[in-house]
């Protein structure tokens, strides 16, 4: 029986419906090579396929190991917590490890690795690693993505703000760091919340990066963060940006939070545009034209980006979709 009070890492798995992958991401903890002891919390949002019986056959051979947390109803639909709620509250490590069921771990002293440079290094809040990237039948898609954009060995919140650069299945962050409700505020209502853990770790210390494969991020059509459309993505990433202008206090995090922001408002613009959602490109165009800054630049090329955007992309929809736009804001031929 494994003493809770001598486990080192808690490693969390959020599932469902991949019952052709959980095995890989199962077989990807047991194969850790640690001088320490870790638990595995694995919770099934009450899969429609094999995948709770998948987990229920480890569950029988490491009983002591593997901590399943089984619904009945599927929580991600009813706007539930369910990271923070499910699994987090309920981890005992030292140090939490993050990975999705579709994804894998494949350096069996990874967590070794990640928990010795935590252990010597006590300012640091969270660390992660490079991964490889495949399709649902393993084929590499990308092989050694560089995910720190800069390369940097040491980032911090002023680097992460602007994107999500950091895969869940490398981080390793510590456990009782980061303020769960500010959690649940930040993260209420959207489809991803590695991101937010990632900001709130970033807020408490830097993170650290190793520049070594040491897991797989899978490319589905499973799991919420995997499957979400961009529209819906763009209007999540908006509001989260939203949230943090209000968190974040320092004049700095906030400049850079606002310019992220106008990035991401184009992006959407063309989002809508490009789907002929016309009276929300109306409206996100008009919160464009009235920002306050010098960026005059924004202005200027959003017109010029979204015309190129729409000749690469939709060359025999460009004509209609413009026409119908003019339309809409009363421009004349």
């Amino acid at each position: 029986m494994i003493d809770n009070s001598d486990i080192m890492v808690s490693i969390c798995c959020i599932t469902y419906n991949h019952e052709r992958y959980i095995r890989d991401a199962i077989e990807g903890f047991l194969m850790q090579k640690t001088n320490f002891k870790y638990e595995i919390l694995i919770h099934d949002d009450a899969s429609t396929d094999d995948t709770a019986n998948i987990i229920r056959e480890y569950e029988k051979r490491f009983p002591d190991l593997i901590k399943p947390i089984y619904q009945k109803e599927n929580q991600y639909s009813k706007g539930a917590s369910v990271v923070i709620e499910y699994v987090l509250k309920k981890v005992k490590g030292k140090y939490i490890a993050l990975c999705e069921g579709d994804d894998y771990w494949t350096d069996p002293y990874k967590l070794q690795k990640q928990v010795d440079f935590l252990e010597k290094n006590q300012k640091f809040s969270m660390c992660f690693h490079n991964v490889k990237v495949v399709d649902e039948n393993k084929n590499i898609l990308l092989n050694h993505v560089q995910f720190n954009p800069k390369e940097k060995k040491v980032n911090y919140l002023e680097d992460i703000i602007p994107a999500n650069y950091i895969p869940t299945c490398s981080v390793v962050f510590r456990n009782h760091l980061i303020n769960y409700s500010d959690f649940e505020v930040l993260s209420n209502g959207l489809y991803f919340t590695d991101f937010v853990i990632h900001i709130l770790n970033a807020k408490e210390g830097p993170i650290y990066y190793f520049n070594e494969d040491m897991a797989v991020y899978r490319v589905t059509e499973k799991g919420a963060s995997k499957s979400t459309d961009s529209r819906r993505s763009l209007e999540d990433k908006l509001k989260f940006y939203k949230r943090l202008e209000k968190y974040f206090d320092d004049k700095n995090i906030r400049r850079i939070i606002n310019k992220a922001t106008i990035k991401y408002k184009i992006d959407l613009y063309i989002e809508y545009v490009r789907k002929n959602e016309l009276e929300k490109a109306e409206e996100l165009f008009q919160d464009i034209k009235n920002i306050k800054r010098t960026d005059i630049f924004i202005k200027a090329g959003l017109k010029r980006s979204l015309k190129f955007f729409l000749i690469k992309h939709f060359p025999n929809q460009y004509e209609n979709i413009i026409q119908n736009y003019r339309k809409l804001r009363g421009i004349k031929e």
